[in-house]
């Protein structure tokens, strides 16, 4: 899905802020739809390229150990003049490779944000980020799982099962379906149950951002979500999917899905 899409989306229903944080991605590979983001809905068109705007400042741990020094250099230029349109923005790529120090010098920033100042991290690895940090940002989330899958009745009628409990009946309903409790609490198939459902999720997602409403997407989700919600379970679930594949805790990390993907449903009504 294209950064420039999300971003338009949030402009029309001016829900924009002033910090972003965007997942599974390195800066390399969406420089270009950056620069025309700030382009469209930061600078209003008023430089052609990142790398020529005073008013942008980007750092790559690739190129600079970013410490708790150099974030206080960047806090002092950001006090500075803008020379264009009165804003400014900052860009941390590798987020999730900051220490905790450096976290919490940002997270001044984040808390209490100064007009005209923008952030935007990046991050190949949500989960490493700190919680404190994601609760601050606006969430664009390009997905890592939506690749192609050999699938068999099996799992997709599981995953459809675990869509709808999930958007209409939560977490009993699945404690009591004993075939899909089966499946999930098997590690490959549960893997496999959730990039099935981000590429459900992913479709409907699309529709949403480009005004379509086409019969092969799934209802309830259309029914029962926002921008902003199916945003926060891509999220869920590709975090999910990072968990199951590092081998950690199977069964502590299928209830934490099951939990906050309801929960998502909670903070919508």
């Amino acid at each position: 899905m294209n950064i420039v899409e999300y971003f338009g989306k949030l402009n029309e229903e001016d829900k924009l802020t002033q910090a972003f944080l965007i997942g599974n991605v390195l800066f390399d590979d969406i420089q270009s739809e950056i620069n025309e983001v700030l382009q469209k809905y930061i600078f209003n068109n008023s430089i052609d390229n990142l790398k020529d705007n005073p008013d942008v400042y980007i750092l790559k741990q690739d190129e600079v150990n970013i410490t708790k020094d150099v974030i206080k250099d960047l806090l002092n230029k950001l006090s500075t003049t803008s020379q264009f349109n009165n804003k400014k923005v900052y860009i941390i790529d590798k987020t999730e490779y900051l220490s905790d120090t450096v976290f919490n010098a940002i997270l001044k920033t984040l808390e209490e944000p100064k007009e005209g100042i923008y952030a935007i991290l990046i991050s190949n690895n949500i989960d490493a980020v700190k919680p404190t940090i994601i609760s601050r940002c606006q969430k664009i989330f390009l997905s890592s799982s939506t690749d192609k899958l050999e699938l068999t009745e099996e799992i997709e009628e599981i995953s459809n099962d675990l869509i709808n409990s999930i958007e209409e009946n939560g977490p009993k309903t699945i404690a009591k379906n004993y075939k899909m409790y089966n499946i999930i609490s098997d590690r490959d198939k549960f893997v496999k149950v959730l990039k099935t459902m981000m590429n459900e999720y992913h479709k409907v997602l699309k529709s949403v951002i480009e005004g379509k409403n086409e019969d092969y997407l799934n209802k309830k989700i259309l029914e029962n979500n926002n921008l902003a919600s199916i945003l926060n379970k891509m999220l869920i679930i590709d975090n999910t999917i990072n968990l199951m594949q590092n081998y950690l805790n199977k069964n502590l990390s299928i209830d934490r899905f099951i939990i906050e993907m309801w929960r998502c449903n909670i903070w919508n009504v």
